[in-house]
């Protein structure tokens, strides 16, 4: 795979790879694993908001949770 990027931030990634002694291909693995698990999460809340029907209320959860005042 290959993808260009500015090289302002080309520079800036060099650099935090130096300075942690991390190799870029781990940086690269890791920033696409923390992203793609972030979109995984964000598509799973806008499905949840497109059934309104399985929502309950706060009252209900603390209930369930047994954290009733």
């Amino acid at each position: 795979m290959a993808v260009q990027i500015p090289a302002e931030i080309e520079s800036q990634f060099e650099a935090f790879a130096r300075r942690t002694g991390e190799s870029k291909d781990d940086l690269v693995r890791e920033a696409l694993l923390t992203y793609l698990d972030d979109l995984e999460d964000i598509a799973a809340a806008k499905e949840h908001l497109l059934q309104p029907d399985d929502t309950i209320s706060l009252d209900e959860l603390k209930r369930d949770l047994g954290l009733d005042d």
